[in-house]
């Protein structure tokens, strides 16, 4: 028998869903801190912000941890089917009210591992799990709110839990919102933690560094497509950079340290607008409609 999930049947106490991996890096207990913050805050976010985090987030798990995160959407009882702008559910499978909206107490069908296996196939095939998880991050970040300077305590949280990671740690945060034009920015976090193993006591060197999709560092005196300029030496702590990236455009930074003979890397994806976009629910009887 296929397994099932539903809000009828196997459905998990909140305290329990709580500590279940939720992510595609699952053994990151940073990213848990994240999570929680987001699907705490589910009922209150903003629509638009909050299904496209979950739609990253869905794009990076498998079916019992995706199983798990739709029971704890399900339960805040602000959303039974969630999936209707990004083509889990349809609007065959659900009843919905004048304003769209599945209807409080309309029963929701049950979602089959070959169905979320299918949904996942042609919904999440522009990013791997690695990349929608980063991607999560990011729109989770914006979703659950704050700002640079006094971020939301799971935001905040999640950060400090990143910067006591041991050796290279990099990940994005939104910037504050700008005036609008052709390019936005964000922040990119260069964090670096003395391993435990390390009897260097000379500084990581950077080795290489790399920006896609026409990204441009502000950090000074870094070259066209490069974060930091070449043997740039790293402190211990957190180096907050930057980056302008043309509008709606996801980008990658990548980096590489040399430490005492021992290369260190990290890698990040920044989703644009472009990609996790939202779509009009739709009828679909006899078959998956796919983005694009």
């Amino acid at each position: 028998m296929k397994n099932r999930f539903s809000p009828t049947t196997f459905i998990l106490p909140v305290s329990l869903i709580l500590f279940l991996p939720v992510g595609a890096s699952a053994g990151d207990s940073c990213r848990n801190i994240l999570a929680d913050g987001f699907y705490k805050e589910y009922a209150k976010s903003n629509v638009q912000r909050r299904d496209r985090s979950m739609y990253a987030d869905l794009c990076s798990l498998d079916f019992q941890q995706a199983s798990n995160a739709i029971k704890r959407v399900q339960q805040t009882g602000a959303d039974q089917a969630p999936g209707l702008t990004y083509g889990l559910y349809n609007l065959d499978e659900v009843d919905v009210d004048a304003g769209g909206n599945p209807k409080v107490g309309s029963p929701v069908p049950d979602v089959s591992e070959e169905k979320f296996g299918q949904w996942k196939s042609g919904y999440c095939s522009k990013s791997s799990p690695a990349d929608s998880s980063q991607a999560a991050e990011f729109l989770m970040q914006k979703t659950v709110g704050g700002s640079t300077s006094s971020p939301a305590p799971a935001v905040d949280s999640w950060a400090a839990c990143k910067k006591k990671q041991q050796g290279l740690t990099c990940w994005a945060a939104p910037a504050p919102a700008s005036s609008g034009g052709q390019n936005e920015e964000f922040l990119l976090n260069v964090n670096w933690t003395k391993t435990g193993s390390s009897q260097s006591r000379t500084p990581p060197e950077i080795k290489y560094s790399f920006l896609t999709r026409g990204a441009v560092s502000k950090f000074e005196g870094a070259p066209a497509k490069r974060i930091l300029p070449a043997d740039y030496k790293l402190r211990a702590g957190t180096l907050q950079i930057p980056v302008v990236r043309p509008a709606d455009t996801g980008v990658f930074a990548s980096l590489k340290v040399n430490h005492g003979g021992t290369e260190h890397s990290c890698k990040v994806f920044v989703p644009g607008e472009r990609d996790f976009t939202l779509s009009e629910p739709f009828l679909n009887r006899l078959k998956f409609r796919y983005p694009g």
